[in-house]
């Protein structure tokens, strides 16, 4: 290469440095670069500021967010009490909550005597305007603000804040504990300070009286959540996920310290870079070994360069576009060497292949050469039939662990999966791998095939289990490589729908799907075409046969399918969400018919869960109550499952119905979630036993067992109902075991309402 050539590459060389760090391309690298310079510093705290931790365990003692306001009251006092310094919540109180506890805080913050900041921030709409959140009135007038916005965010990694906003002046946390420094507009943050180091408190611990006060006398406090669940994490340099909090107090020690750092940015960098470029067009061409040598002592040099000027005068220099251009030096070197430019070239070629075959992550086919070898496999007579295997919960482990575990175990389960069978394996989505088959696996291969792919995959000190679910295609004669692949997706998709673990491709899924989809658009325009009807099952007292209640079940008569099973439009409803509007209209068309025929006794209705999920249900209900019918008659049923996670939400929903008069029964009892700890701390007034076991109460566990519930129902103070009763041997045994409601085909098929109204009625 001449020196004319040199030259104009090497000015080349250096506009693309200087144009890739202004835009930002070399922003990863430097941040690795700076997270090693601010391990080697280590720089201990103030020890003056100290961070109480709303963490995992506190949220499960206390069991709900956001905390009542009292709570934070009570960690306020706690922490004037023991002598701190000055307080600073990095928690939102721009929204009301109830009175009593909005008072609470309110006082503790006059209490607190102008030694309590409120976090204040300002956050785009999707509009693009600006939308500041501050605290209540109530609060600011005993608690100035402080701002806990962040900025520089570059590479993803959190580097500065705000020192102040520049349209309010509100002064940060790190301002309102630092007054007599000078702030900077933005103030850039040493993590060469331990925050390691930083003392932490828990609340939990400190809302049980358990923090000693030699940890919080005298200091500056920053009380804040670690917590997943909160989701107030952001990723900085060299510690990764941090508490928003944190970086409020690794922004505080760095003002405490004196060490706001100063950016200079990429333009040092590129000056030495151009340094380097000039001697490398002048001085005669070195051979490689030496290039090599000279290149890396000269980036150790401003390795070491960078190091000292941020160590002894806070200064941050990026050396990132030197590094870079450093190295394309030496790789123009090596290419100027023909050899290692044609084994260069012979590598991409071969690389590019690859990538077009397989998949980059695991080294699975590719779906168009999975396609490819199962042709030839049937012009060899070798092809069976397609496994697709999709995994159920990698998703879940990335959003826990983090996504590079996830990728790892789906690298490991294409391992585990590639070195179970001998066909070829391709990964067609992200999570769904195809099998193609020699000899179609039976049952009990396929079952030891899954469970090997089950079992935990240890990544990082860590056990990840997967879930899997597969679909199945047979190969015939005349069929293409496409279509058993397309008929093994139908048979995946029917198992995911009937939540099967795996299900083997038959000819009728193609109808069913079919008529899935028609039952799906002829039910959204149901109600409008006046199809829908209701049935009411009859209640019975089992001593007196005397009707006190009816269960009100939805039905429908499509003008366009005809009878439609409640079975097959009902989960298809909640799957879809058309459940909320369905469950609305049965509300409000039950009660209506109830006061329209003179109906007495008890009426009940079902919500499923996805109503709670989607909708508001006590405003539901209140408004289907306007018809007249009194809150004190109706019954509202859920299943048990809804309530066996524990959500708040739900039992809080399930409160405010009681409020107003409704009473609540759990469906189905014994067939989901059953658990005693729920019966005993839900807001409920009746237990549906299943009519699964009024089928097996002849036998003498099975009565045992109904009796069991019964005399558990009782001693609840809750009412018993079982359903399924069909003939009078079964009503008697019922009789004798002390329950007190039964309803099934003994007393007729469901029907109208009885015009006589309830008690009147005695059921045949």
């Amino acid at each position: 290469m001449s020196t004319f050539v040199r030259i104009l590459v090497a000015i080349g060389l250096l506009v693309v440095c200087a144009a890739t760090a202004l835009l930002g391309v070399w922003s990863p690298a430097d941040a690795k670069l700076w997270e090693m310079r601010f391990a080697a510093a280590d720089r201990a705290p103030s020890a003056d500021i100290v961070f109480v931790d709303i963490d995992a365990d506190s949220l499960t003692a206390i069991g709900t967010w956001p905390w009542p306001r009292s709570l934070h009251a009570q960690m306020l006092d706690s922490l004037m009490a023991l002598g701190a310094y000055e307080v600073a919540f990095d928690i939102d109180f721009s929204a009301r909550s109830r009175p009593a506890e909005d008072a609470a805080f309110a006082r503790s913050l006059e209490d607190a005597g102008g030694y309590a900041y409120l976090a204040a921030f300002r956050q785009r709409t999707a509009s693009g305007a600006d939308s500041w959140s501050r605290p209540l009135p109530e609060f600011q007038a005993h608690a100035k603000e402080a701002l806990v916005n962040v900025d520089g965010l570059k590479a993803g990694l959190i580097w500065s804040l705000p020192g102040w906003d520049a349209s309010t002046g509100l002064p940060s946390i790190a301002a309102r504990f630092n007054s007599d420094e000078v702030l900077p507009a933005s103030l850039r943050i040493d993590y060469g300070i331990n925050l390691n180091r930083i003392v932490s408190v828990s609340a939990k611990a400190l809302l049980n009286n358990a923090v000693d006060p030699a940890l919080v006398e005298g200091k500056q406090v920053i009380i804040g959540t670690s917590a997943i669940e909160l989701h107030d994490l952001l990723m900085a340099p060299r510690f990764g996920v941090l508490p928003g909090a944190m970086v409020q107090v690794a922004a505080a020690e760095t003002l405490r310290l004196g060490r706001a750092l100063i950016d200079l940015g990429p333009w040092p960098s590129l000056v030495l870079a151009a340094l380097l470029l000039l001697g490398s067009t002048l001085l005669p061409k070195l051979k490689l070994d030496r290039a090599i040598g000279i290149v890396l002592t000269s980036s150790l040099a401003v390795e070491g360069l960078s190091f000292g000027l941020y160590a002894l005068l806070a200064l941050q220099m990026e050396t990132a576009p030197y590094h870079a251009l450093a190295a394309s030096l030496l790789i123009i070197r090596l290419i100027d060497e023909r050899v290692v430019r044609r084994r260069e070239l012979r590598r991409q070629h071969a690389r590019l292949f690859y990538l077009a075959n397989h998949d980059e992550q695991t080294g699975a086919l590719s779906q168009r050469a999975w396609i490819d070898a199962a042709e030839r496999w049937i012009g060899q007579n070798r092809l069976a039939g397609a496994l697709l295997i999709r995994v159920e919960q990698a998703e879940n482990a990335g959003a826990s662990l983090g996504f590079h575990l996830a990728d790892e175990a789906i690298r490991q389960f294409y391992n585990r999966l590639h070195a179970a069978v001998l066909g070829p394996v391709a990964r067609l989505e992200s999570q769904v791998f195809a099998v193609g088959l020699d000899v179609l696996l039976t049952g009990g291969e396929l079952s030891v095939l899954i469970e090997g792919l089950e079992q935990p995959y240890a990544i990082e000190g860590h056990r990840i289990a997967l879930k899997v679910r597969w679909g199945s295609a047979a190969f015939e004669h005349g069929k293409s490589a496409v279509l058993l692949l397309q008929e093994a997706r139908t048979a995946l998709a029917m198992a995911r729908r009937k939540h099967l673990g795996g299900s083997a491709y038959a000819a009728d899924f193609e109808i069913q799907f079919q008529r899935r989809r028609q039952v799906d658009l002829a039910l959204r325009s149901a109600i409008a075409r006046n199809e829908l009807d209701l049935a009411f099952q009859l209640q019975v007292e089992t001593h007196t046969r005397k009707v006190v209640g009816v269960e009100a079940l939805l039905r429908w008569q499509s003008a366009e399918l005809g009878w439609v099973s409640p079975g097959e439009f009902i989960p298809l409803a909640e799957e879809s969400g058309s459940i909320v509007q369905l469950g609305n209209w049965v509300a409000h068309e039950a009660c209506r018919r109830a006061v329209e025929s003179g109906w007495t006794g008890r009426l009940s209705i079902n919500i499923a869960p996805a109503q709670f999920v989607a909708s508001d249900v006590v405003a539901m209900v209140q408004s289907a109550l306007e018809s007249g019918f009194p809150a004190n008659r109706l019954d509202v049923e859920i299943t048990e499952g809804i309530v066996a996670g524990g959500h708040l939400s739900i039992v809080e929903t399930l409160e405010r119905l009681r409020a107003i008069g409704v009473s609540i029964a759990i469906d189905d009892f014994g067939t989901g979630h059953s658990s005693l700890s729920y019966l005993a701390s839900l807001p409920i007034d009746k237990i549906k036993i299943d009519q699964s076991f009024v089928r097996q109460m002849h036998t003498a566990r099975g009565a045992e067992v109904i009796k069991t519930i019964a005399a558990l129902g009782k001693a609840l103070a809750l009412s018993i109902i079982v359903e399924g009763v069909e003939t009078e041997g079964e009503l008697a045994i019922l009789g004798d075991l002390d329950c007190d409601l039964v309803q099934g085909f003994l007393f007729g098929k469901p029907g109208p309402l009885p015009t006589d109204g309830a008690g009147q009625t005695q059921a045949a």
